[in-house]
């Protein structure tokens, strides 16, 4: 699920704009969480 920055709305995952309030979901924590540059 993706929260929603503006609103809190959980989005299904995939989801580009939040489906309560329209907002970008982009810049969500939430989104791609990844980080593909660890040397780990």
């Amino acid at each position: 699920m993706i929260t929603c920055n503006v609103c809190g709305h959980l989005n299904d995952l995939g989801a580009l704009i939040c489906e309560n309030c329209g907002s970008d979901l982009s810049d969500s924590p939430d989104l791609g969480g990844f980080d593909d540059d660890d040397d780990d």
